[in-house]
């Protein structure tokens, strides 16, 4: 994480909760989009950036946008974006790990360079645009869905560095929230004019809650959920989930939402409703500092979106990220940890230190309160059982 200090300390660091700010406002208000992925392209240094979520199925753009010279991105989307051999990556791609030209050659194999190299692609358009390297990252990974986002850098800007990738990987989880809580509404958006009608036209069941999690609003489908009484209840006034590991992450999300944005980084993404009839998974998009929130109640702190979580139970590694906010990198020693590797299997594996792998564990046995990698294996058994579908 020292470098993660460092981005903090200098100009793009204090540029980061406004970025954050706007990608949050970017939910409720699409028109945002174009000028917050402007600046995410600004603070990565980038020429191009394109955000989409594809429908795999009808293989059409559920949601899209871009920014940049349109002189060089309108080739790209009309003439030479089907060409793009990396996409048959994604599946591989880690979730919020920003990907570079290089490692992406080294995930779909070696003769990737080449071919990329001396494709139509790369004479017509990468090569004389003076294009040069990306930023990408997988933010979406379902049967029907398939979300990233890309920044492309020019040969003008110095070599992508570690720092520039934390810097990426830092935004990614905020954006990641919003694309996927905007995805469960795209549908009814058009319909709607303000944030409570989208909320109340949602199958999926959404509640406003304030910060100590008193329900301020629940739409008809939250309603019916509360009335089950099964895996979310209203105790005096209060949201609670009868899951503990569940109803301790929300709360934290609502909570760190609440005083810091920035903040979340994971925390509150596809949380996972333990022992329901069928699995489901929690949202947690921070309102507090929401223009929209005055439309509901000045008490708002958090809106919580449940939706179904496929027909497929999460994995034990998954649900420990989710739960627990797990950095990309905690959740890689987590699944080392779940596999039996040692400490000294685990730093060979991740090409690092013996003591970094030693304080990667004792943040993760902090986040997760558990005493050794024995209580962590323990503790992914017992989240597995629960997570399976009926």
């Amino acid at each position: 994480m020292r470098g993660a200090h460092v981005i903090a300390g200098g100009t793009a660091g204090r540029a980061l909760p406004q970025v954050v700010e706007a990608i949050y406002d970017s939910i409720a208000d699409v028109d945002r989009w174009q000028a917050t992925l402007e600046a995410i392209c600004n603070l990565a240094e980038g020429q191009l950036a394109m955000l989409a979520v594809i429908d795999t199925i009808s293989s059409s753009a559920r949601f899209s946008v871009s920014c940049g010279d349109p002189a060089v991105l309108e080739p790209l989307k009309h003439d030479y974006g089907s060409q793009v051999p990396f996409y048959a990556a994604v599946p591989k791609m880690e979730i919020d790990v920003p990907f570079t030209v290089d490692s992406i050659y080294a995930l779909q194999g070696p003769d990737t360079r080449q071919r990329w190299l001396e494709s139509r692609i790369v004479r017509e358009w990468v090569q004389p645009n003076r294009l040069d390297d990306f930023f990408w990252v997988a933010l979406m990974k379902r049967p029907t869905r398939i979300g990233t986002l890309m920044v492309v850098t020019d040969r003008d800007r110095r070599q992508i560095s570690r720092e520039d990738l934390e810097l990426v990987s830092l935004l990614a989880p905020h954006v990641r929230r919003a694309v996927t809580i905007g995805d469960l509404f795209e549908a009814e958006r058009r319909k709607a004019e303000i944030f409570r009608s989208i909320i109340e036209s949602l199958d999926h069941p959404v509640l406003i809650v304030a910060e100590d999690m008193t329900i301020i609003f629940a739409n008809p489908s939250a309603e019916a959920l509360l009335a089950e009484n099964i895996s979310v209840a209203c105790v005096r006034g209060q949201l609670s989930f009868t899951y503990a590991n569940a109803n301790a992450a929300i709360g934290r999300a609502v909570q760190l939402g609440t005083r810091d944005e920035f903040a979340l980084g994971p925390c509150g993404i596809n949380i996972p409703l333990a022992r329901t009839v069928v699995p489901a998974v929690a949202h947690v998009m921070p309102l507090a500092r929401r223009e929209i929130s005055a439309r509901i109640s000045q008490r708002a702190a958090a809106a919580i979106f449940i939706a179904a979580a496929g027909s497929t139970p999460t994995p034990a590694l998954d649900a420990i990220a989710a739960l627990f906010g797990l950095t990309a990198a905690e959740r890689r020693v987590a699944g080392h940890v779940a596999a039996g590797r040692t400490r000294k299997e685990i730093a060979a594996a991740g090409g690092v230190s013996d003591g970094t792998v030693k304080s990667q564990l004792a943040t993760i046995f902090d986040k997760t309160g558990t005493g050794d990698q024995r209580e962590l294996e323990l503790l992914m058994r017992e989240l597995s059982p629960p997570l399976r579908s009926s």
